[in-house]
């Protein structure tokens, strides 16, 4: 069973539409229907808000790699193509701003700017690690969530509906 179909059975037994996850995530209802439709796997980024206004984990709906594999070998990687001539920067600087306002202007506002610096020190060490250096990095992560997770604080983060 793949991903559209686990959305489907968790939409049934919640009683919602499609529509209704489509208004609540502001993915379109076409690509939330052709998901279904097709049983094909959801991107990361949609399956987070999905998971977010149903109240669930992203694993129940996303069989992305990163959530599911403990092996990352050369061949698993995403190459993302190069674009056209002359369309540098047209399509990252469109999702920049919508991941700064959806993303992290929100995290900003519940727990204030002065972490940022941090965090992007965080990020910029995480992508300098090996593939190793980066599960075990993830696996700490996993490990302390299931021991250390505070309630209220994944509370703020789930409000955040349009990541």
């Amino acid at each position: 069973m793949g991903d559209g179909q686990k959305l489907k059975e968790i939409l049934d037994k919640q009683g919602k539409s499609v529509r209704w996850v489509a208004k609540e995530t502001t993915i379109s209802p076409t690509t939330l229907y052709s998901i279904i439709q097709k049983d094909t796997s959801i991107r990361f980024d949609f399956a987070l808000r999905i998971a977010n206004v149903l109240g669930i984990e992203v694993s129940e709906i996303c069989s992305d790699a990163s959530l599911q594999q403990e092996d990352w070998s050369d061949k698993e990687r995403i190459v993302l193509p190069e674009l056209p001539s002359g369309m540098d920067g047209v399509l990252d600087g469109n999702r920049v701003k919508r991941y700064l306002k959806n993303t992290l202007y929100p995290l900003m506002q519940m727990f204030g700017k002065n972490d940022m610096p941090i965090l992007d020190e965080h990020l910029t060490n995480y992508y300098q690690l090996t593939d190793e250096g980066r599960r075990d990095v993830d696996q700490f992560i996993r490990m302390q969530l299931s021991i250390k997770k505070d309630p209220e604080r994944a509370a703020d983060i789930k409000k955040i509906t349009k990541w």
